[in-house]
């Protein structure tokens, strides 16, 4: 019995690193398909999120953003007096 023992941990290969990917995968695909479908049995958080702020102070500022772009943009650039 002893024999056969050790006749089988001599004839015992490794595993390239190929199958050995391969085999961990395999190991940890059921754990990560259960955490899946642990993470869809839970009813999602309703959210508590109230606004703080008018969204009218938000349209203003945006106004003037826009109308400083605008004017920027009007205003004559000061160039030769070979420009057309």
């Amino acid at each position: 019995m002893r024999a056969c023992i050790e006749l089988a941990k001599r004839a015992r290969v490794s595993y390239p690193p190929a199958m050995r990917l391969i085999r961990t995968i395999s190991t940890l695909a059921p754990l990560a398909l259960a955490t899946v479908a642990s993470a869809q049995a839970e009813k999602p958080p309703e959210p508590s999120f109230t606004p703080q702020t008018n969204p009218v102070v938000g349209y203003l500022i945006m106004a003037v953003l826009f109308g400083i772009i605008v004017a920027i943009s009007i205003m004559p650039s000061k160039r030769s007096h070979t420009d057309i």
